[in-house]
């Protein structure tokens, strides 16, 4: 803040006038604030919480690593649980099973094959 101080007096000035945690939007009227306090922007501080002061290029070396760890760490997870016989997690085999489950009231007509059409009565 003081380089822009030094460089432009009228930027300074500018951020003198604005709500300086809301500068990013300052063209969209806040219609995106709420952006700023989701889930993965609270990630993205996390991940750069430990470099904020660093160069822009340790920055980007500290993020490609962080991420390829994610990466290796899921394949390693996913590999644990393929050896197990699940090849979904449990909330995607659970969702499964209750589709399942409400799909077995459910009556299919084939209308045309080859189009792939079909006609599907929902049973409640």
């Amino acid at each position: 803040m003081q380089n822009i101080c030094q460089l432009c007096p009228e930027g300074a000035q500018w951020f003198d006038q604005h709500d300086l945690a809301m500068w990013p939007f300052h063209k969209d009227g806040g219609t995106r604030w709420g952006i700023a306090t989701t889930n993965s922007s609270e990630s993205i501080n996390n991940v750069y919480s430990e470099c904020r002061a660093l160069p822009i290029s340790a920055i980007v070396e500290m993020t490609f690593w962080k991420t390829n760890a994610w990466f290796v760490n899921r394949l390693h997870w996913c590999e644990k649980r393929e050896a197990q016989g699940k090849l979904h997690s449990d909330k995607a085999t659970e969702i499964m099973k209750k589709d399942n489950r409400k799909s077995s009231r459910h009556k299919v007509t084939v209308m045309n094959r080859n189009a792939g059409e079909y006609s599907v009565e929902t049973g409640h």
